[in-house]
């Protein structure tokens, strides 16, 4: 009696056949990777007892996502620049021209290379990434757009001169209108260039925000009738009243304790959008608008 109880629980327990039936079918199953989604293929069996046996027998990764196409920059700069030269700078520019400009802009701006462009501003450092001298190829601030309108005199080279940071100064070039409509050798031999400076005084406010402090105001004729002034000849200069930052506190309305030159309502500052070792794109923050520049290695001799 024993016997026959021991025999029937060893059957009992034995493990079921594993003889295959004649249905089969295929799962999927999402497993975890180091650190990425697989599939697993598998073979399912309906075996004897009515159990199921599966084992895969493969692992299947999904196909890799297509990568973004990268902005090729240089090829946004070279339609950036024929774009600015057809609009005369900005200045005869259509409304359908700043829109197709300023989108070139904005698609550059984020392919910045220049992480802190304000790096080595206040100390002058040789490596500051803004230590250039900047020539305008576009503009849409109404402060210098307007220039343009003069009756008398024509615009020549517009700059930002930042090769003795943190000194900073603004130099526009013009010429009596009346040259433009002569014919180029005629005009160079007639060359009357005037100069017009303004220094002002960088500092960062953040990464990428320089605030900006107007010193003075000058001017200096470079030539007249195509032939160069000598150095011996006035150059009026005037300096601009200094307020004091007692003063400035409660003109943008801060505490004693922070630099009204910093405030976030100090209205003089520009930040830069775009930097690398050509092109500088800036926004103003009053009277607003954008500028875009190249650098060159030096100012225009103006005859």
């Amino acid at each position: 009696m024993r016997l026959i109880i021991v025999l029937a629980a060893a059957k009992a327990l034995a493990p079921p056949s594993t003889k295959h039936t004649s249905t089969a079918s295929t799962k999927r199953a999402g497993i975890l990777s180091t650190g990425r989604f697989v599939v697993v293929r598998s073979s399912s069996y309906d075996v004897e007892g009515g159990a199921e046996s599966s084992a895969p027998y493969d692992i299947e990764e999904p196909p890799a996502a297509a990568a973004a196409p990268t902005k090729d920059v240089a090829a946004l700069k070279s339609k950036l620049f024929a774009a600015c030269a057809a609009a005369d700078r900005g200045f005869a520019a259509s409304p359908a021209d700043r829109q197709e400009i300023e989108a070139l802009l904005d698609e550059l701006s984020p392919l910045s290379p220049t992480d802190e462009p304000t790096r080595g501003l206040a100390e002058g450092a040789a490596d500051a990434p803004l230590r250039k001298c900047w020539r305008l190829v576009y503009t849409s601030a109404s402060d210098v757009s307007t220039l343009a309108a003069n009756p008398l005199a024509s615009l020549g080279g517009i700059y930002q001169d930042a090769r003795e940071l943190p000194v900073v100064v603004n130099v526009i070039d013009s010429f009596p209108r009346l040259l433009a409509n002569l014919p180029p050798d005629a005009a160079s031999k007639l060359a009357t260039t005037t100069r017009l400076r303004v220094q002002t005084r960088a500092r960062p406010r953040s990464a990428t925000r320089v605030g900006l402090s107007f010193e003075s105001v000058g001017a200096e004729q470079l030539a007249i009738l195509g032939q160069e002034v000598p150095d011996w000849l006035p150059k009026p200069k005037v300096d601009l009243p200094q307020i004091g930052l007692d003063v400035q506190r409660r003109i943008f309305s801060v505490g004693d304790d922070e630099d009204p030159r910093d405030a976030a309502s100090n209205p003089a500052f520009f930040d830069v959008m775009f930097l690398d070792d050509e092109l500088l794109v800036i926004k103003q923050g009053s009277p607003g608008g954008l500028f875009a520049a190249v650098a060159v290695d030096e100012l225009a001799k103006g005859y």
